[in-house]
């Protein structure tokens, strides 16, 4: 029997006809209130109800004036977040916080993780603050290409949990953390194999299927199906959350979306269904 659905996001979207992704519309270089406004709107239109929202991204965002924790906080950048994820509330949305992006920039604008000894301290100084408006958290995006190992992951899990709650009413509600990665490929004779295995403490398994989103178009409803059923078996009975898979809006997208979240074990989908 399938789990509730308790996740339906939409990460791909188009913004004036051009693709765009959620993940860096808090506060990137690129980002504005429209930006954010027509997202919200998108996800009206596709009965979206959870945006994700990237903290770190070395090409597009940081919190940071200068040097990652060694400089002041950008007050415009936290104030234009902040208002953003307001708005999404105010609309019924669910927001979850991504801190770190994957991997390492060549050319990096806004360079953290050089700074990597860093991170932990940031985590722990961000969660509390975010954890009144977020709810849930995620360590970082495609975490698998590095430079992260499985057990850094479940350190970083463990520590974004130490702080993943508020109080409401006197009660403590706890936050649901979890990570995001590509980790389901396939062996030299085409069977699926993981390609590393998922983090045990992980509240749920953030997904992005072994093609591009936006190549999603050209793979087969059940070869998409048959990735995430593979990761439910191998995923330590922790919930899949399907974050991408197809950038597209049309009916095989549709059909990819309902065959993955009739899946057992399966509780979001990012696009429409």
């Amino acid at each position: 029997m399938s789990l509730p659905l308790l996740v339906k996001s939409k990460l791909c979207w188009h913004y004036h006809g051009v693709p765009d992704v959620c993940w860096y519309l808090g506060y990137a270089s690129y980002s504005s209130v429209d930006r954010q406004n027509a997202y919200i709107d998108d996800m009206d239109r596709f009965d979206a109800d959870t945006a994700t929202l990237n903290i770190l991204n070395e090409h597009l965002c940081s919190p940071f004036i200068g040097e990652f924790m060694a400089s002041p906080m950008h007050q415009g950048r936290l104030k234009m977040l902040g208002d953003f994820i307001v708005r999404l509330k105010d609309r019924g949305k669910k927001v979850a916080i991504v801190y770190v992006d994957c991997p390492p920039a060549d050319d990096a604008v806004y360079p953290f993780w050089r700074y990597a000894d860093r991170l932990a301290q940031f985590i722990e100084i961000a969660t509390p603050p975010l954890a009144q408006l977020a709810d849930a958290f995620i360590l970082g995006i495609e975490t698998n290409r590095g430079p992260l190992s499985v057990e850094l992951v479940e350190y970083g899990i463990d520590l974004i949990r130490k702080h993943a709650f508020r109080m409401v009413d006197g009660y403590k509600l706890v936050l649901p953390v979890g990570n995001h990665e590509q980790n389901v490929g396939y062996d030299s004779k085409g069977r699926l194999r993981m390609t590393r295995r998922a983090p045990r403490n992980a509240d749920f398994i953030g997904f992005e299927t072994s093609n591009h989103p936006y190549w999603g178009y050209e793979v087969p409803v059940s070869k998409m199906r048959d990735e995430v059923a593979f990761l439910v078996a191998h995923s330590n009975s922790t919930p899949v959350w399907v974050m991408e898979s197809n950038n597209l809006e049309d009916a095989h997208a549709r059909k990819q979306n309902r065959a993955m979240a009739a899946l057992p074990g399966v509780i979001g989908v990012s696009g429409p269904l």
